[in-house]
């Protein structure tokens, strides 16, 4: 994951689904697992994932969250730590949403055109 971009959690630190753990170098969303393991079925790339490198994480204020977060997005806020995470936590959901907003947005421009 640190490759794609930057991260926002450090090693070791508890994630949740739909927690906003990272950003992606590229334009919109990526669903990632960061407890998985990266799987290494060849054997010759074995050797090359011992020495893998992790920035340190990025560690934002709420003034630099709320600039930055997205409006299905929300500030988690506790006495431990500050968290950006989406407003709907199931990504299936998420999805299903997501393509209903596209079909509403196409049906208004074939209604003006």
């Amino acid at each position: 994951m640190a490759e794609r971009g930057q991260l926002f959690v450090s090693p070791g630190d508890e994630v949740y689904p739909g927690m906003v753990v990272g950003e992606a170098s590229r334009a919109g969303d990526m669903e990632v697992n960061p407890v998985k393991a990266k799987a290494s079925s060849n054997m010759r790339t074995q050797a090359k994932d011992e020495k893998l490198y992790v920035p340190p994480a990025r560690k934002m204020t709420v003034e630099e969250l709320i600039a930055y977060m997205n409006e299905d997005e929300k500030i988690e806020v506790t006495p431990v730590s500050i968290r950006l995470r989406k407003a709907e936590l199931d990504s299936g959901i998420r999805s299903r949403l997501a393509r209903g907003k596209k079909s509403k947005i196409k049906a208004a421009r074939e209604k003006k055109g």
